[in-house]
């Protein structure tokens, strides 16, 4: 039986997912069928798939800081690390295009910490550089791997852990056999919520990497941006339908991995 806050808040479930789907069906829907295979051929494909790569081994980088991350954080509750542990939350917050200039400030020749990376590696720039994309993005999307799997560590490892003990498994030997699979659910998670973000960055891409070279190649949502600017509508809708169905489907594989994996 339904009780009478369902009233209240199925209207509510309502409204939220047509504010999700009706964009979503409009864009999928806004261009011809010929619009989109003809766009096929306007460079979206290979960008897609160099953002999808890319964002991918941003996606690694942020679970393979997540798990130490959380192991750490898990067994030290201090003020002063709690203090810290909201730095992981500040990119979040902060504009992106502001997230562009703190990556200038830091990394380029000129900067103390650039200008340090330039003496030790011949050649060093940073500007429109893979190095500059991969940063920036592990910069924004961390966060996101990190809560995930900080969360899931907390609430269900740590226990095990403390059993394995008593049991006399060693420390290591625990966190390789128990909690490396508690946590298989959300590392896979935390890699597709990073991955996805990562995926959707452009405000701090255009400023530190609009190209990539030397390869000139643009990441998905810079490349779209371009198309508006150069084109007009059209084009960027075009794109923008491929990069929302391809996203569908990866997304849907790793939900399928996810499934499998917690079942097995």
């Amino acid at each position: 039986m339904r009780g009478r806050l369902s009233y209240l808040f199925v209207p509510v479930f309502v409204i939220y997912l047509l504010v999700l789907i009706i964009p979503l069906i409009r864009a999928l829907t806004y261009s011809s069928l010929s619009e989109i295979l003809t766009d096929l051929h306007s460079g979206i494909l290979p960008s897609i798939e160099y953002t999808y790569i890319v964002c991918a081994f941003v996606a690694v980088l942020s679970v393979m800081a997540a798990v130490p991350y959380a192991y750490t954080m898990s067994r030290h509750r201090s003020a002063v690390f709690k203090a810290v542990d909201s730095v992981v939350e500040i990119p979040i917050m902060i504009p992106h295009t502001v997230v562009g200039i703190i990556m200038l400030l830091t990394f380029e020749p000129s900067m103390p910490i650039g200008h340090l990376l330039s003496k030790y590696i011949p050649g060093y720039s940073f500007d429109d550089t893979l190095f500059a994309v991969i940063i920036t993005l592990f910069f924004l999307s961390s966060a996101y791997s990190i809560r995930e799997v900080g969360v899931s560590y907390q609430r269900n490892v740590v226990d095990y852990e403390d059993v394995a003990k008593t049991l006399g498994i060693g420390e290591g030997i625990s966190f390789l056999i128990i909690s490396m699979r508690l946590l298989a659910r959300s590392m896979i998670k935390g890699f597709l919520l990073s991955w996805a973000r990562s995926v959707s960055e452009v405000g701090a891409i255009l400023i530190v990497a609009y190209y990539i070279f030397p390869s000139f190649v643009k990441l998905a949502g810079v490349f779209i941006y371009s198309q508006w600017l150069g084109y007009g509508l059209d084009p960027a809708a075009a794109s923008s339908a491929i990069l929302i169905l391809t996203g569908i489907v990866v997304t849907g594989v790793f939900r399928i991995v996810e499934t499998v994996g917690i079942r097995s």
